[in-house]
């Protein structure tokens, strides 16, 4: 395909994502918002009101030191005036007092030329409060200290948009990235076209998009495929019965050993690709599926860098460009399991100039994700490539630059490293929920300490239960110890997690999944498979990674297409 024809392509996707993101994700308004008006019932208390909090100007977090109060406008009307000299991009209403009494009739926000009603039906972010529809109210039900709604959308103005012309060359730059990715990417293996092929390409390709479309993308391979299961395809490999063996586990917790049994079943809904993809998968297998993880990487990769780079044009803000503020929908963790997984398959399928390419994109959108411990992962691959041969130079040159200017990533190394931050774990209280010694390496430290604290007697056996009654105990622990901001974490290490809810049994079932695969990989000589295996026992160390379905999604179809296929010739069908 001509250049030409490419960059207009691209030119057209970029223009579409822009739009789509900026229609759903800001509101465009003439003047700054002055004021926050709320309509509740009459009956209700003053004290009950919420408090105003806000995202301003150039800053990614909320300013929690200047909080603004509603005052009585007139009957049950009531108007916080907000900051003048504030440029307001996000708001928040907290609720401190009980509220069970208070009912919200409407929201708006007033600038100095206009007034806009908020869709209440389109809050989404909400923290220890319900908030539910009833008629022409809403119904505010506080559930926990630290309770708040988030309005849905961000605020930009007209006035944001002076400079524009300083979008152009970044937008250039992507453009530019996306036809070296498409030249230099191989053809996608989809051929030969059949249900099988279909079904299973689209399955991996949607792990990590929004939850409906990948659901959408299991029912319909599900659906379609269940004529070709094959009972002798499932028992020929032992890693689909250790899968389904360690989903039974969790089934067999909830349903007897948890409070809450039939009534809660979340965690098994969470956990169910792990028996239909481990029922279904060997019998369409297709190793050259997984060529479609490293496509779906610079998709998503890319539709989150042009969002990021208008982000940080309106704000003015590099830091846009960093961990969740970058990959906006998706846990930047989730996200860069995907991309260490595309670096290492294009490490051993790809050679030369587009090799390193395509390494170099990905790695970007690594360091843009944050992630720390894929980020030494995945250097370890490009190091163990420099060290075979020189020219990796190529790449490991435009990353150190990167790196050494991009300070949000600096910033998240620099918080691990300071021994003094140990210190708060002696403490036996955290008077300021926000301090400082609490980073990534105390809070998980603390989070498996609290977690294994509620365990005893039979616990060990066969674990606390899998549902949110379990959960409940440790948001106990972690409340009384004062961390009010982590109240909903998990212990952030699958071992811990597993072991804490489903005893020696279910931890016993965790550990075979990649150890055998570690085996199988050592066995048949299929570097991929080591690379993943080692991985997936490291990152489990540092998060639960199936505590969200994209990780049972993503760890649960790599490892079954890895070990249900062959390795041999896998990649012959592709042009040089």
């Amino acid at each position: 395909m001509k250049l030409s024809y490419l960059f207009l392509i691209a030119t057209f996707l970029v223009s579409i994502t822009l739009v789509i993101y900026i229609k759903t994700n800001y509101d465009i308004l003439e003047s700054d918002i002055i004021s926050v008006e709320i309509t509740v019932n009459n009956d209700v208390n003053q004290k009950a009101l919420p408090l105003v909090y806000l995202i301003k100007g150039s800053d990614e977090k909320t300013d929690f030191k200047s909080p603004f109060w509603f005052h009585k406008k007139k009957d049950s009307t009531y108007l916080a005036e907000l900051d003048p000299k504030s440029r307001v991009r996000k708001i928040r209403l907290y609720f401190d007092s009980p509220s069970k009494n208070l009912h919200i009739h409407e929201v708006k926000i007033i600038s100095e030329k206009e007034s806009k009603l908020i869709n209440l039906n389109e809050v989404n972010t909400a923290e220890n409060v319900s908030f539910k529809k009833n008629g022409t109210k809403y119904i505010i039900d506080k559930h926990g200290k630290y309770a708040f709604i988030e309005l849905p959308k961000s605020y930009i103005y007209n006035s944001d948009f002076k400079n524009i012309h300083q979008l152009i060359l970044p937008i250039l730059v992507v453009l530019s990235l996306i036809i070296l990715v498409v030249i230099s990417l191989k053809s996608v293996p989809f051929k030969p076209f059949s249900v099988k092929s279909i079904t299973l390409s689209i399955l991996v390709f949607t792990v990590f998009l929004p939850a409906p479309i990948y659901n959408i993308a299991l029912i319909l391979m599900t659906a379609l495929n269940l004529r070709n299961i094959s009972w002798s395809a499932i028992k020929s490999n032992k890693i689909n019965l250790i899968i389904t063996g360690f989903f039974t586990v969790y089934l067999f917790n909830n349903l007897f050993v948890s409070q809450e049994s039939f009534h809660q079943m979340s965690t098994i809904e969470r956990f169910l690709p792990f028996v239909i993809l481990g029922v279904v998968l060997p019998s369409i297998t297709a190793r050259k599926s997984l060529a479609l993880f490293p496509l779906s990487a610079f998709v998503i990769g890319f539709g989150f860098l042009v969002t990021s780079i208008f982000d940080v044009f309106i704000h003015q803000n590099f830091v846009f460009l960093s961990f969740d503020l970058f990959t906006k929908y998706l846990h930047p963790v989730y996200f860069s399991y995907l991309l260490f997984f595309s670096i290492c398959y294009i490490d051993l399928n790809y050679k030369g100039k587009q090799k390193y390419i395509l390494e170099l994109i990905l790695f970007l959108f690594l360091i843009f994700s944050g992630s720390k411990m894929v980020f030494l992962f995945s250097s370890l691959v490009i190091i163990i490539n420099l060290i075979k041969n020189k020219k990796t130079a190529f790449l490991i040159l435009p990353l150190i630059t990167v790196i050494i200017l991009f300070s949000p990533l600096k910033t998240r190394f620099s918080e691990i490293i300071k021994k003094e931050d140990l210190s708060v774990l002696k403490e036996n209280y955290i008077n300021n929920p926000n301090d400082a010694r609490i980073n990534g390496l105390t809070l998980r430290i603390m989070l498996w300490r609290e977690a294994l604290a509620t365990m005893s007697g039979i616990d060990y056996i066969i674990g606390k239960g899998v549902t949110d009654q379990t959960n409940s105990t440790l948001f106990k622990r972690l409340d009384n110890l004062g961390m009010k901001n982590h109240l909903n974490f998990n212990p952030h290490n699958q071992y811990i997690d597993t072991f804490w809810r489903t005893g020696i049994i279910g931890l016993l079932f965790l550990i075979l999944i990649p150890v055998y695969c570690l085996k199988e990989g050592i066995k048949r000589e299929d570097k991929l498979l080591i690379q993943f295996s080692i991985f997936t026992i490291v990152v489990m160390c540092s998060e639960s990674i199936f505590g969200r379905v994209n990780g049972v999604y993503f760890f649960t179809t790599v490892i079954l297409l890895l070990l249900n296929s062959k390795k041999v010739n896998e990649n012959s069908h592709f042009r040089n």
